[in-house]
């Protein structure tokens, strides 16, 4: 088979070999807990690269996955974390960027390259490492970037049948790249395998950032010691402040972050860089006419609150101790904003009382509307896994939850099963047909809905033509009414059956098990139950219900 390229401006080829190793939920489950990471929030990029790897191996069941990120100087490609079964056979572990100044090139120009092949024997990876692989063939752009294998997998072309490389960006750089391959066997990826392989890059460059963060963290307070130092010396703290502003100005105003130094106890602004007007578009000057308590002028209502409780915090907070929380700001334009905001005291009064703040903020709001969207997902993604395809109401999974939950909340109350069977459903099927035995389930199931009315009452597909009613608190004459009401309901339908030995209709047979609150073992007992007061509504004639007799084992 042909090697099938893809670049970011074209759709991913067809899928011709199904890889369903992680259904798309749980691929969503996995990257949410991937993105729960500690290192990943640390910077510390040699943990954070290795769970990545690990991850996808496990999740999309690929051979093997690598991490590769240029060095300080970008002259150097190195290896910084391999995962899979060939992991330490991998020849190479650092490349010389001079020497693939075509592939490095050609890697800035696109936002991910994804390989599909058929046929590890006829496919084209067997070409030489940064050779041209060949021109996107759904694009008329003569001048669109050639796609070139990776030098990196130099020595595995052979055996290599398909792989998905990520560009690694960080402030709009290129720093790396993510990059998994199937080998022996053939694989064709599907758009969640993308999906997830473009987030977990994301997550790498989240990395990165926060290493990045800590970096100028450090730099930033060895200024501070040595400022302090020559506030010591000079015994001027006041005029040493003014001095060392225009000293740190430059990688104040760099920084992507807000940063600010306040007075304690009128919070009135003393210093807050440049970054404010990019983030909450306000200058400087327009944030220290706000005067007192600036932040509380911007801050939502909702953490107003907040605010007063951290200050008074940072009031008895020990030296060095940094204190984070997340607010609502206002943007100039009205819009509302997330941030994230770290503050320590910054100078102490002689008395030992806080004089000065300083603070950072970071724009969170992005990361806050994702991890939202991605929760709603999931939980959509819940919902569905609960729900019955054909008929819309509880599946057997749901079913099998509730009824394990009401065996354990029973707590001096009964609990009554009925289980519910279409009498001559396959009759039913081989004379109208599967399209209306699929439509008669359909109809049967809302019956059941409609008859079942108490809130806490719960109707589920058992399986096939089965149906399942779980009734808490209720047992006797209360399920038997229950029963009929059911019998009734879809006797009433009047859909017609005239292969049925029963009525012209299509009608329903019942079993009732029922349980006491001191009745011990599990919910398999009246299960057994319902499932032979059935029995025995069938033998009896159909169209009609029966009551079971609950077996409860004396071994707990």
């Amino acid at each position: 088979m042909s090697l099938a390229p893809e670049q970011s401006n074209q759709p991913l080829v067809t899928p011709v070999f199904l890889d369903s190793h992680s259904p798309h939920h749980a691929l969503s489950q996995a990257l949410l807990e991937l993105s729960q990471c500690a290192a990943i929030y640390s910077g510390d990029v040699e943990a954070a690269t290795a769970a990545v790897t690990y991850s996808i191996v496990k999740n999309l069941g690929t051979t093997n996955c690598q991490v590769w990120l240029y060095t300080e100087d970008r002259n150097l490609f190195q290896l910084v974390a391999d995962y899979g079964p060939h992991a330490a056979n991998t020849p190479l572990s650092q490349l010389h960027v001079d020497n693939h100044i075509d592939y490095f090139h050609c890697l800035t120009q696109q936002n991910w390259l994804v390989l599909n092949t058929g046929d590890a024997t006829t496919n084209q990876l067997g070409k030489q490492p940064g050779k041209q692989l060949g021109q996107p063939s759904s694009t008329d752009d003569k001048d669109a970037p050639l796609l070139l294998f990776p030098p990196y997998l130099s020595g595995q072309e052979q055996t290599i049948t398909a792989l998905i490389e990520i560009p690694i960006y960080h402030q709009t750089q290129v720093v790396g790249v993510l990059c998994c391959n199937q080998q022996e066997s053939p694989r064709v990826w599907q758009a969640a395998h993308k999906h997830f392989m473009i987030t977990a890059a994301g997550l790498i460059a989240l990395a990165i950032s926060h290493a990045s963060e800590q970096k100028k963290q450090k730099i930033l307070s060895k200024q501070k010691r040595q400022l302090k130092l020559e506030m010591i010396e000079r015994q001027q703290a006041e005029q040493a402040w003014h001095e060392s502003q225009h000293f740190i100005q430059g990688i104040l105003n760099a920084s992507t972050n807000i940063l600010y130094v306040n007075d304690f106890a009128s919070g009135e602004n003393y210093y807050i860089n440049g970054y404010m007007k990019n983030i909450l578009g306000y200058s400087p000057e327009e944030i220290q006419k706000f005067g007192a308590q600036f932040l509380e002028r911007l801050a939502h209502a909702e953490t107003i609150q907040a605010i007063h409780q951290t200050r008074k915090h940072l009031a008895t907070s020990t030296r060095g101790e940094i204190v984070e929380n997340e607010y609502r700001f206002r943007h100039k334009q009205g819009d509302w904003l997330w941030m994230l905001c770290r503050e320590t005291i910054f100078q102490w009064n002689s008395d030992g009382t806080p004089q000065q703040l300083l603070g950072t903020a970071t724009d969170i709001t992005a990361h806050k509307e994702n991890a939202q969207a991605l929760q709603q997902q999931n939980q959509a993604l819940t919902a569905l896994a609960r729900v019955d395809g054909l008929t819309q109401i509880a599946n057997r999974r749901a079913f099998d939850e509730f009824l394990d939950k009401a065996w354990k909340a029973r707590n001096n109350t009964p609990l009554t099963l009925i289980l519910c069977d279409i009498d001559y459903f396959k009759l039913y099927n081989d004379t109208y047909g599967h399209q209306a035995g699929d439509a008669c389930l359909q109809e049967v199931a809302q019956a059941l809905k409609t008859a079942v009315k108490r809130e806490p009452d719960f109707v589920a597909r058992y399986g096939g033509e089965e149906f399942a009613v779980v009734l808490p608190n209720t047992i006797g004459k209360g399920a038997q009414h229950v029963a009929e009401t059911i019998r009734a309901a879809v006797h009433a339908l009047h859909i017609e059956h005239r292969l049925s030995d029963v009525s012209p209709w299509l009608t329903v047979s019942l079993g009732i098990g029922s349980v006491t609150s001191t009745d011990p073992g599990t919910y398999e007992a009246i299960i057994a139950a319902a499932d032979q007061g059935l029995y025995q509504a069938k033998s009896n004639g159909r169209n009609q219900f029966a009551i079971g007799h609950v077996e409860i084992s004396q071994q707990q």
